[in-house]
């Protein structure tokens, strides 16, 4: 039983395929997918003031795109080819807030994002490397190879830090027995597999699964430093596979994803 509730859920009518975070500006983008009409659509969710800004966006390919980043209020989508040649192809860049597209190109790959700037190169020539604003797409300037490497390589900064995802632990690992043993405390749950791990302040939050038949059960947990469990929801059952980073943290808002179809989030204080 959880003491916290929600303090914002949307059901979608897709499967949440993806979600990225802007933290500076309170908002997470959420990417959808029906299987069987084939189609994808991008979601902007405002968690500050816990509403949609908007929603069913539809850019690029009708199927083949996907969220790649979001910084300083804008969203990179990008384009790919058909699933024989998976390379990406075109790209737009989304004003968070409004949904609306601020430019784009469909002769360019992104290469690398950083809050300040994107580093393109065109289809044509893939060895001219073009370094430009997230805004407007103005070149500022060429890049060589080696400054590419350099930016790959370069350490995340701490506004990139505010958005926190767990630590993944199997079976082997022996952090795995204790917190095991410490979800079995709180919970009575035999925990299996693998555990994710993360500490806020003075709380811990963890993503389990158990066995329940021959399938498995995906539980969150949440509990401060007194083994209070705040919250402690199942997300899905009947999973047959293990799933990485089940939930993260944008400043202070815990946000998960319940049943391949809702997105859920809790202050974490």
């Amino acid at each position: 039983m959880s003491l916290c509730t929600p303090s914002f859920s949307e059901v979608f009518s897709g499967v949440i395929w993806k979600i990225i975070a802007d933290s500076e500006h309170g908002m997470v983008y959420v990417e959808t997918r029906d299987g069987e009409k084939r189609k994808v659509f991008f979601h902007g969710i405002d968690l500050a003031a816990k509403k949609i800004r908007w929603a069913d966006l539809s850019v690029l390919d009708p199927w083949w795109s996907s969220l790649k980043a979001a910084d300083k209020g804008n969203v990179l989508l990008v384009g790919f080819n058909e699933p024989d040649m998976p390379e990406q192809r075109g790209f737009a860049v989304i004003d968070g807030k409004s949904g609306k597209l601020k430019w784009g190109k469909t002769d360019a790959q992104v290469m690398h994002t950083e809050p300040d700037f994107i580093i393109i190169t065109k289809d044509q020539d893939e060895n001219n490397y073009l370094k430009v604003d997230w805004n407007t797409g103005a070149v500022l300037k060429e890049v060589s190879l080696k400054e590419l490497f350099t930016n790959f390589n370069k350490k995340k900064s701490t506004e990139e830090t505010a958005v926190l995802y767990p630590f993944h632990f199997d079976e082997e690992n022996s952090f795995f027995i204790k917190i095991q043993q410490y979800i079995e405390i709180l919970t009575h749950h035999k925990a299996i597999r693998m555990i994710e791990y993360l500490e806020k302040g003075d709380k811990v939050l963890i993503s389990y699964y158990i066995y329940e038949g021959e399938k498995m059960t995906n539980f969150i947990l949440v509990a401060d430093e007194n083994g209070t469990v705040l919250v402690h929801d199942k997300l899905k059952e009947g999973v047959s596979g293990i799933g990485m980073d089940t939930f993260f943290v944008m400043n202070n808002e815990l946000v998960v994803v319940k049943n391949n179809n809702e997105m859920c989030a809790y202050v974490i204080k």
